[in-house]
């Protein structure tokens, strides 16, 4: 069948189970992509509902996402100026995994510090220090684990003699609007990047 302009196949063990024919899951199954193309939250059920009415934002990133070129090429060349070629991304989850596949596929070098393992923890504060931009990449921006891993390297900038500026120019922020950390980053001087991580 097709539906919104996707194809879909429907058969074996998913029919079985359900138990219903062809016809039946063909009628459920055909508003799904046209749903799920609306960003429609009733499409996980009604015990998921408010959680993705918040969370379905990457629907749109192909086109949505293209608002943001022109403030990530600006943050770009300030990072190259300022001598920064080791990006560390610090983030749990989604947050870290969809940059991790883009930048391998890419063949762009990327540190990922998605992990409370301490040395792991070390080894990236000490890898490059005085070439490092940390990006901090949280949707909640309540992340525990992330904002630890941003403390860490504040402490780690402070004690290799930056001031609060340089700090400032050095974490990159991305996160949802309204987040505490979009909050706690502005108040920071860091700069912050609004959107889905």
């Amino acid at each position: 069948m097709t539906a919104g302009g996707v194809d879909i196949t429907v058969s074996g063990d998913l029919v079985r189970a359900a138990g219903v024919g062809d016809a039946v899951a063909s009628s459920i199954l055909d508003k799904v992509p046209e749903r799920l193309v609306a960003s429609d939250p009733t499409l996980w059920g009604p015990a998921a509902e408010a959680t993705a009415a918040i969370r379905l934002g990457w629907v749109d990133l192909p086109s949505s996402s293209r608002a943001l070129l022109p403030q990530l090429a600006e943050l770009r060349e300030r990072v190259r100026a300022d001598g920064l070629d080791h990006v560390v991304l610090a983030g749990m989850g989604g947050s870290s995994l969809a940059p991790e596949v883009v930048t391998g596929t890419a063949g762009k070098p990327l540190t990922v510090l998605d992990t409370t393992d301490a040395d792991q923890v070390r080894r990236a504060l000490a890898d490059r220090t005085a070439r490092t931009v940390v990006v901090v990449a949280s949707k909640s921006g309540g992340t525990i684990e992330t904002d630890s891993h941003r403390r860490a390297f504040e402490q780690a900038f402070r004690d290799a003699g930056l001031t609060p500026d340089q700090i400032a120019a050095r974490i990159v922020v991305v996160t949802d609007p309204g987040s505490p950390l979009e909050t706690s980053a502005r108040e920071a001087g860091y700069t912050v990047v609004l959107a889905d991580p």
